[in-house]
């Protein structure tokens, strides 16, 4: 558990508020142009993870996707009786489910990208490139950063 004794960082509290902010912003803006398609945005996130693919897994997908695998379920449910989505047996070995899109859902990913990426360019439309390439370099630090570290982190070192 972080102490609260210790000495609190104030603009290390204020970047993670902007980060959340942001992307709580950002996630409402996407979901609105999303329901224009009937779809989620964890719908179009699985979509999109399977798009460049021949098929992946639901353990993959929820790797990747960073939720649990009861939530792929449901997810891969939904796009599946929606047409977007086949779940299928691994042939290799028959316990894993593989979700591969169907053309309908390839069709709906071509289709709702190039919305997608307008929407994210609209939001990001008061950075410039240089700016829009620092925060992403940034960011990705931060993620590799937070990725090397174990799971009690918060526990253990005092923030700098």
């Amino acid at each position: 558990m972080f102490y609260m004794t210790q000495r609190v960082q104030w603009g290390d509290i204020l970047i993670w508020v902007r980060v959340a902010t942001t992307f709580n912003l950002m996630y409402q803006e996407i979901k609105k142009e999303l329901s224009k398609e009937n779809l989620t945005v964890p719908q179009l996130e699985i979509i999109g993870c399977l798009a460049p693919s021949k098929g992946l897994s639901l353990n993959e997908l929820a790797d990747r996707l960073l939720v649990t695998g009861g939530n792929v379920t449901g997810l891969i449910d939904r796009l599946e009786r929606d047409g977007y989505v086949l779940r299928e047996r691994n042939e290799k070995d028959r316990r894993i489910i593989n979700a591969k899109l169907t053309p309908k859902g390839k069709e709906i990913w071509q289709m709702i990208m190039p919305h997608y990426q307008a929407c994210i360019a609209r939001l990001l439309v008061g950075l410039t490139v240089e700016e829009k390439k620092e925060l992403s370099r940034l960011l990705k630090k931060v993620i590799l950063h937070i990725r090397k570290k174990d799971t009690d982190w918060c526990e253990t070192e005092e923030p700098h």
